[in-house]
């Protein structure tokens, strides 16, 4: 990423490696067959230059990654000094108009959102995606795992956001839209919202 523009893209997503402590190999027949992947970090698996860099750049973020050390781990140190020199680029590399989507799990997810929020700052964290996944990992001890986590930031408060909109279905409009007109299909609402908790509210009408 060092050598792209700054200011040049307009959406990051990322799925890092988590930090899982387990080593990954692609099933034999499949077509990565023989990549292997080892998700465990030490300082050996680093740059020690990315750490006195991330010192003189970021003392914020250096004192997040210190700390780690303490309260977790070396190997999260190591892990999110990994993350970190990447997630600087990309915080340099992203439109003021951009966005920032990371994929993690519970592993690392707390850590890396303090990491997220000494490059980008704490006010550019937009929202905590949940993605359950359809199965969980369960070992008759705990709650099953059953989700993942993105963590949505963008670079100002100017980012892009493109509503998604979806029709209605046939049968929505059919049940709900009782009356009709030269412009189609309607409903009618009611302006008080009396049944609302707490009293609802009640609008003169103009």
């Amino acid at each position: 990423m060092r050598g792209m523009e700054s200011e040049s893209v307009d959406l990051i997503y990322l799925d890092p490696p988590f930090n899982s402590k387990h080593n990954y190999a692609a099933p034999i027949g499949s077509k990565a067959a023989g990549a292997a992947f080892k998700d465990t970090w030490t300082l050996d698996d680093i740059d020690v230059a990315w750490w006195g860099e991330i010192a003189d750049t970021n003392p914020g973020l250096y004192k997040v990654l210190e700390s780690t050390k303490i309260v977790a781990s070396e190997s999260m140190m190591s892990y999110l000094i990994y993350m970190a020199v990447r997630i600087i680029e990309m915080h340099r590399v992203l439109k003021n108009t951009g966005s920032l989507y990371l994929h993690c799990d519970s592993t690392a997810s707390h850590y890396l959102k303090l990491v997220l929020d000494a490059v980008f700052g704490s006010k550019s964290f937009r929202n905590n995606v949940s993605w359950r996944r359809a199965n969980s990992h369960n070992d008759g001890k705990r709650y099953g795992r059953i989700s993942d986590q993105i963590l949505f930031y963008t670079k100002t408060v100017r980012y892009t956001w493109n509503f998604v909109y979806v029709p209605y279905s046939n049968e929505y409009v059919k049940k709900n839209f009782t009356e009709s007109d030269d412009r189609g299909p309607y409903q009618h609402v009611l302006l008080t919202a009396e049944g609302l908790a707490g009293g609802g509210y009640k609008y003169e009408f103009h």
